[in-house]
């Protein structure tokens, strides 16, 4: 049987998995990316992962290769990522070809969010249609777009950067505010105007998380409340004008500041329908992406067995 190895490098978390051609995951391994450190120690991180999991070979296994997800923009065709915003240091840097070389195997590169979306097409919730569209909300905001039954490229492979959409007349993007590192900035210039907020009791406005937002919310705070219902009324836009934009058929979101927070892709579904124009754009299904954190290592595993192909 053939497997591939497939790496998710995330603004929080690094991710490895090996992954056969039906979407088994034989091992898993996570670790912190400390992107603060720079790419060299990241890549170090990244290639130990990938070492551990490819321990999990079955003997009479072929392995074809290994495949990433890593934030972009990123060329596909050259492996080269360009300044993700989230990944400081990360300046026309070749990925792909970089863990090739101390890996001993073939790589192919994707942006994040575009293998994410690979892999809910053909394992999860996106499965049978033409044209879908997989949001994810972390970190930072990205986006991958199935179109006519094909993955949205564009030039240099740098389509469909849907965290960079100017939501803003200042010109700020979605993601500079409405991701996770975003809601986290946002508590932390107003907390010393609310200084009742139990927010206070989990982090300092220094270091203040989208996390320490929702546990305080979750307990009823008033101002994590109504940082919640502002990050639920920015992501409702950038979802209204998505449809807009592609039409698809299905809108999945995923990410870990959805994920945790059940209520807030609800409200975010309704701010979306309320700022459409027509009923055709309502009748789109606003979902929770089923694949959960499984989707980058998942997609980055469609990646790979679609461009090394499984023989055999």
């Amino acid at each position: 049987m053939d497997y591939v190895i497939a790496g998710d490098v995330g603004g929080t978390h690094l991710r490895a998995a090996l992954v056969a051609a039906d979407g088994t995951i034989l091992a898993h391994e996570r670790t912190a990316t400390r992107v603060a450190e720079g790419p060299t120690a990241v890549i170090a991180r990244l290639l130990a992962l990938l070492a551990q999991v490819r321990q999990a070979l079955p003997r009479d296994g072929r392995l074809l290769g290994v495949g990433l997800g890593a934030p972009g923009p990123l060329d596909p065709a050259t492996g080269i990522v360009y300044s993700p915003p989230n990944m400081p240091g990360w300046n026309t840097l070749p990925l792909r070809d970089l863990v090739a070389q101390q890996s001993g195997l073939p790589v192919a590169l994707g942006n994040d969010a575009n293998v994410a979306v690979l892999a809910e097409w053909r394992f999860g919730g996106g499965q049978g249609l033409r044209h879908l569209v997989y949001v994810t909300v972390s970190t930072g905001i990205g986006g991958g777009v199935i179109t006519d039954g094909r993955l949205l490229l564009g030039r240099m492979g740098a389509a469909a950067e849907l965290g960079l959409l100017i939501l803003d007349p200042t010109g700020m993007a979605w993601e500079d505010l409405a991701s996770g590192t975003a809601l986290g900035r946002a508590a932390a210039a107003a907390m010393p105007a609310h200084p009742a907020s139990t927010l206070h009791q989990h982090a300092t406005p220094a270091t203040v998380t989208a996390a320490h937002v929702a546990e305080a919310a979750a307990l009823g705070d008033t101002l994590a409340v109504a940082l919640m219902e502002r990050e639920a009324h920015l992501l409702g836009l950038g979802f209204a004008s998505i449809l807009h934009s592609f039409s698809p058929e299905l809108l999945l979101v995923g990410g870990s500041v959805v994920l945790c927070n059940p209520d807030l892709l609800a409200q975010a579904r309704a701010v979306a329908y309320a700022h459409v124009r027509g009923a055709l754009y309502r009748a789109v299904p606003i979902q929770l992406a089923p694949l959960g954190e499984r989707v980058g290592v998942l997609g980055a595993a469609v990646l790979a067995f679609d461009t090394f192909g499984v023989r055999g």
